[in-house]
C-alpha cells in the first residue's frame, strides 16, 4: 500500500493537528500551503478509494471525502477548502488529482488559500479520537508524481536466519 501527499512538491504544513491555545480548540487535521499562495494548486488522493461526498460543506466551502478500503490502507481522508473534479462514487487511485484548492479566501474563513486535510480512523466522525494527527498518517508519504518503489522480493529459503539476513542485506542496499 503507497500513500502520497495530498499536494504537490513544494507545499508545506502551515497549520498543524491538535489543541491550539491560541483557537480555544483542537483543529482536527494539517493544513498546507507554500509560498506564492495555494490557490488553484492542485491537490491528490493520499490512497486509493471511493469518493463519498464533493462539493459544498459547512466550515469548508467544498470538500472531499475518500472513503479507502482496507486493501489500500483503511480509513478515510477529508480535503477542505478545495473545487472537486471528481463525484460521489467514483474510484480514485493513490497520488491520482482529484481537485484543487479553492482561490476565494472566504471559503476558508478569510485567510490565505490552503489545504485542510484530516484523517480518520474508519468513517467520517464528528470531532474526537477516531480522528488520527495526519503528520504520523503520512510518515514516509510519497510526493505526487514520484513513482512507487518497487517491491523487495523474497527469498526462497527455508532458513528464517538466511530469509531475514537477504530481506536486511536488499533493504539497507536500497537507502
Amino acid at each position: 500500500m503507497t500513500r502520497y501527499l495530498p499536494v504537490e512538491f513544494g507545499f508545506f504544513v502551515t497549520d498543524t493537528f491538535g489543541y491550539q491555545q491560541w483557537r480555544g480548540g483542537t483543529h482536527w487535521g494539517n493544513d498546507y500551503g507554500r509560498e506564492g499562495g495555494s490557490g488553484g494548486r492542485p491537490i491528490y488522493a493520499a490512497q486509493g478509494g471511493t469518493v463519498t461526498k464533493a462539493g459544498p460543506a459547512s466550515g469548508f466551502g467544498q470538500w472531499i471525502c475518500i472513503d479507502h478500503p482496507t486493501a489500500d490502507g483503511s480509513g478515510l481522508t477529508v480535503y477542505g477548502h478545495i473545487i472537486p473534479e471528481v463525484r460521489v462514487g467514483q474510484r480514485v487511485e493513490a497520488g491520482q488529482r482529484i481537485g484543487y484548492i479553492n482561490p476565494d479566501s472566504r471559503s476558508n474563513g478569510g485567510v490565505a488559500p490552503h489545504l485542510h486535510f484530516e484523517v480518520h480512523r474508519s468513517v467520517w466522525v464528528p470531532p474526537g479520537p477516531d480522528r488520527l494527527d495526519p503528520t504520523p498518517w503520512l510518515a514516509g508519504a510519497l510526493w505526487p508524481g514520484q513513482p512507487a518503489p518497487p517491491p523487495i522480493p523474497v527469498p526462497a529459503t527455508s532458513d528464517d536466519d538466511a530469509l531475514w539476513s537477504e530481506i536486511l542485506t536488499q533493504l539497507i542496499g536500497a537507502h
